[in-house]
């Protein structure tokens, strides 16, 4: 950010993001930054200006309910999240700055969206098909929503790491003594932090792993 406080072009063409075992896709990340980059560049010139933007830009609400996928090696979720939050704030206020201009105001476009934490959060990827056992890369690649007040990001995240390691483990070497039961996962409990998981979706997410987990306590073996 520059020395305001507000977020510029400039600092998200240059933002990196650390990368982890389970993320949001980097290209999928890159692309959209870069086109909120270029539409934040525009309307920046426009307020400078005075002038009304020909093509509509994206609003708040469009980056509030992007979605992108999971992926291994992607983009730590939490700093994605709370850049993109900035991001949304600084739109707002360049929407805002617009709309006091007569000629803005009798053009068409988006109507501004409410306060940041009234806003939903950003809708994320439909579920895997409940018929099909999970496998290491659909635990690894697993997303889920937010909410103010939910489990803490990083302990599911790392619980779910470790057992996608060991479904890949196992199903590389179905003689492999399995190093985690179905009873592991249904006693696991999260801390609940600001910003967390939604509670229900995780704990019915672990409750499927589980049930799969003990179809096969006997000769375990999963697909990789």
């Amino acid at each position: 950010m520059n020395t305001d406080g507000r977020v510029t072009p400039e600092v998200i063409r240059g933002k990196t993001f650390k990368k982890v075992r389970r993320g949001y896709r980097v290209g999928e990340v890159d692309q959209f930054l870069e086109r909120v980059a270029d539409d934040l560049e525009r309307l920046r010139e426009h307020v400078r200006r005075g002038t009304v933007p020909v093509e509509s830009p994206l609003t708040p609400e469009q980056v509030e309910q992007k979605k992108f996928t999971g992926a291994w090696r992607g983009y730590t979720m939490q700093e994605v999240d709370e850049f993109l939050d900035g991001i949304v704030v600084e739109l707002r206020r360049l929407h805002e700055e617009l709309a006091e201009e007569e000629e803005w105001r009798s053009a068409p476009r988006a109507p501004l969206q409410p306060p940041l934490h009234t806003a939903p959060m950003r809708s994320l990827p439909p579920p895997e098909p409940p018929g099909r056992p999970l496998t290491a890369r659909d635990v690894a690649s697993k997303v889920f929503a937010r909410e103010p007040r939910g489990y803490r990001v990083d302990e599911v995240d790392q619980f779910l790491g470790f057992v996608a390691v060991e479904l890949a483990r196992v199903s590389a070497d179905p003689d492999a003594l399995p190093r985690l039961a179905a009873r592991d996962i249904a006693a696991k409990r999260f801390t609940l932090g600001p910003r967390g998981y939604v509670m229900h979706e995780v704990d019915d997410f672990l409750n499927r792993l589980a049930t799969q987990l003990a179809e096969h306590e006997s000769g375990w073996s999963t697909a990789g």
